[in-house]
């Protein structure tokens, strides 16, 4: 098996990189060779960036996700650990590989447009100043509320900032975690729904949209954002090869999730 590691410059877990990777890589040879991402049989995506630049490739192959707080992700920062899991996925073929199906945001806002691997986010753009926001779906308002901004995680997503806001942490395939992030209420809820939602801006608040922590656009009121799913990704299913304890060719469970 063919196999590139994804990362950016600077990852977002600074003890684990890809070269660090690719150093531990070495001792498993005999199983694959790392190439370049357009050859690659298998992506390895360290951090929410490694993941989009894997996201972004034109013929993407299975993705191992690693560094993220998420149920499909190697959440190790431990590059042994991390080439341990590789070489056991990379001694079998593609076909066979465990694998999920992860659906990226992509994001519209005006003129603006982005995908989000794990997150968007609506913000107030002075701290701590109060907005209020409204959810709808294609068939309804789902809610509105007041509050600092609001996050859409994707299940990769919903361990990190949707998490800390207050919201559940998503299986894969499960849809989209609906988040305020410091509502003005005693008792906020959370929701999880289907993708196509649009995230509107209802009052006078200057408010700046990001996707993935990369700022999309500002604006104040009426600001609204088109959050639809986006291609659709085979990420492994890191849950059945990180510790090696599993025999996925054995197993009952379906190889993927839709």
């Amino acid at each position: 098996m063919k196999l590139a590691v994804t990362a950016p410059a600077a990852a977002d877990d600074p003890t684990l990189s890809a070269s660090d990777i690719e150093t531990a890589l070495a001792d498993h040879q005999r199983a694959f060779s790392v190439v370049e991402s357009g050859a690659a049989d298998l992506l390895v995506a360290v951090g929410v960036d490694g993941l989009r630049t894997a996201a972004e490739a034109a013929a993407s192959p299975p993705i191992l996700s690693v560094g993220l707080d998420a149920a499909c992700s190697l959440s190790t920062s431990d590059p042994a650990t991390v080439a341990d899991a590789v070489a056991r996925v990379a001694a079998e073929s593609v076909d066979a590989v465990p694998a999920v199906t992860h659906h990226p945001l992509q994001l519209t806002a005006g003129e603006s447009t982005a995908m989000a691997v794990a997150d968007c986010m609506l913000m107030t753009t002075q701290p701590a100043r109060i907005s209020e926001y409204a959810v709808a779906t294609e068939e309804t308002t789902l809610t509105e509320f007041r509050a600092d901004g609001v996050v859409v995680a994707t299940p990769i997503g919903s361990g990190s900032y949707a998490r800390a806001a207050g919201g559940p942490r998503l299986a894969p395939g499960s849809g989209a975690a609906v988040v305020p992030i410091a509502p003005f209420a005693t008792q906020a809820d959370s929701w999880v729904v289907q993708p196509p939602l649009t995230l509107t801006v209802e009052r006078d608040t200057d408010v700046t949209v990001f996707a993935d922590d990369h700022r999309l656009t500002s604006g104040g009121t009426r600001i609204s954002v088109a959050v639809t799913q986006g291609s659709p990704l085979s990420v492994v299913d890191a849950r059945r090869v990180g510790d090696g304890s599993s025999n996925w060719k054995n197993s009952n469970e379906s190889l993927s999730e839709d």
